[in-house]
């Protein structure tokens, strides 16, 4: 408890990037690509820590109420033999709070499950509030003093209460020993201490993270929005203050937009930053709140183009909370680098190759991209960014540099792909039809560097990065040292 809430406090995970970025690049991606898995765990053990308990409880009120002996009234949670056994697990203050944190437990669990998460992300967000709930409630439970300990095992040691009443009135050593009747206390608490200091941290960070995203220097106000081919957002956003925000590749932001919901902030990865203090963010339709935003753009768009006028809507307000480190902010740091993402997974790598644009920089030395879309559509998202990258290492003469497939696993059309990629002659060439064959990546990438380190970066959905997390493990005994890197909002 004292640490669950840790990996989801992400004013703590950028005082990690400060203190240990620069010492160790690879430990803090580590950390970062696994601290979503960490707040998995940790809550999946809460969830099964609690059911044993509370099994553990239900079995103690049944023999309360069975085995009560009024010689034992001052432990016995039971006021008697007749005492209802219901009143004691909802009517209690120990019972009562133990059954609302087991449901508040499940109701979570059940809304955090992908398909509930994918589909309801409202729900998933209202219920993940409910940890606030549990926490009162988990302070509350205690209160009964249930579980106590005797406090005067010297004048009433363990034994005193079988001895025969006859044979203990009889006995002047007994009645020595047993000088006094048993006493009992439940102690002082103290592990109330250890969830209190990692609520007391995510607390902190809700309100670093509020007085910053309200602050003027993330006040930010739209320049563009518009609808992208394949059910795309495009939004670029100015800081209103005129003091510089750092922002580098592989960071992402959460966006919050006031017209839609004053309490959702959803993650996007940063797809461009400029010196201006602007910032451009790809938005993929996958869910109420992206379908909401898109159909506000459209509408906009579609004011715009009938005469309407530019602000019919009004101006597109946003709401910016980051920037925030993330796994792929690891790829400059790499010398050999293979990035595969799926669909609207390739922003970080758009995000890394605009930074390669700005700037002349030798890492990576060596970069495979490899791009998999369900519509043709989605490649001309960044297909400006790409061909001018290619014509920069063939300026350079470095055309190994940068290799690039494309990959279309549905309505592979000639037609629609020439009338996308006519002026992109060096793109169309790269498309494939279907799903990359694993194998075949792999060896090639195993012949080409053999003996040498080579890191796979990728963003896409849970089956793709289980199979390539699965190709890296297989082909390192091939003389290949592949580390695995995974990026996800999922």
């Amino acid at each position: 408890m004292a640490i669950i809430t840790l990996p989801v406090s992400r004013s703590f995970n950028v005082l990690l990037n400060a203190l240990f970025g620069r010492w160790s690049i690879r430990a803090l991606v580590f950390y970062l690509e696994k601290i979503k898995v960490l707040h998995l765990f940790l809550g999946t053990g809460l969830i099964i820590v609690g059911v044993i308990h509370s099994i553990a409880h239900f079995i103690n009120i049944i023999n309360f109420v069975d085995n009560y002996d009024a010689k034992f009234d001052a432990i016995n949670w039971a006021t008697g033999k007749d005492d209802s056994k219901l009143r004691l697990l909802v009517a209690t203050p120990t019972g009562f709070s133990g059954c609302v944190m087991l449901v508040t437990l499940f109701a979570i669990a059940y809304f955090s499950s992908r398909q509930m998460r994918d589909r309801f992300y409202n729900s998933f967000l209202a219920s993940h509030h409910l940890f606030l709930v549990f926490y009162g409630m988990m302070f509350y439970h205690p209160l009964s003093n249930i579980i106590k300990h005797q406090t005067n095992l010297k004048a009433h040691p363990n034994g005193c209460d079988i001895i025969d009443d006859h044979v203990f009135r009889n006995d002047s050593v007994l009645q020595a020993i047993c000088s006094e009747e048993p006493k009992f206390s439940a102690g002082d608490k103290s592990a109330w201490i250890w969830p209190l200091m990692g609520l007391s941290i995510y607390i902190l960070d809700i309100i670093i993270r509020y007085l910053i995203a309200h602050s003027d220097r993330r006040k930010v106000s739209t320049l563009q929005s518009y609808v992208l081919p394949a059910n795309g957002v495009y939004l670029r956003l100015r800081f209103t203050s005129s003091k510089r925000i750092v922002i580098s590749a592989g960071q992402y932001v959460l966006l919050q937009c006031p017209a839609i919901s004053t309490l959702e902030w959803h993650p996007f990865t940063v797809v461009d930053v400029s010196i201006h203090n602007t910032v451009s963010l790809t938005v993929a339709v996958r869910g109420d709140w992206t379908q909401r935003l898109y159909d506000l753009v459209s509408e906009k768009e579609r004011l715009k183009q009938s005469g309407a006028g530019h602000d019919a809507l009004g101006r597109l307000q946003f709401l910016l909370d980051g920037p925030y480190p993330s796994a792929m902010t690891g790829m400059l740091k790499c010398k050999r680098i293979v990035y595969i993402g799926a669909g609207v997974g390739i922003t970080p790598f758009a995000g890394f190759v605009r930074h390669l644009l700005n700037f002349n920089t030798d890492r990576p030395s060596r970069i495979h991209l490899i791009w998999i879309v369900r519509k043709a559509e989605m490649f001309t998202w960044f297909a400006d960014e790409l061909k001018r990258l290619q014509e920069r290492f063939w300026k350079q003469n470095k055309p190994d540099r940068f290799t690039l497939k494309l990959f279309l696993t549905r309505n592979y059309n000639v037609n629609v792909i020439d009338e996308y990629f006519g002026d992109y002659p060096t793109l169309k060439a790269r498309i494939n039809k279907g799903r990359p064959n694993w194998d075949e990546v792999f060896l090639d990438l195993t012949a080409l560097y053999a003996g040498k380190s080579v890191t796979v970066f990728s963003c896409g959905p849970k089956g793709m990065t289980k199979e390539l997390k699965g190709m890296c493990r297989e082909y390192r005994k091939h003389a290949c040292k592949f580390t695995y890197l995974h990026e996800g909002f999922g």
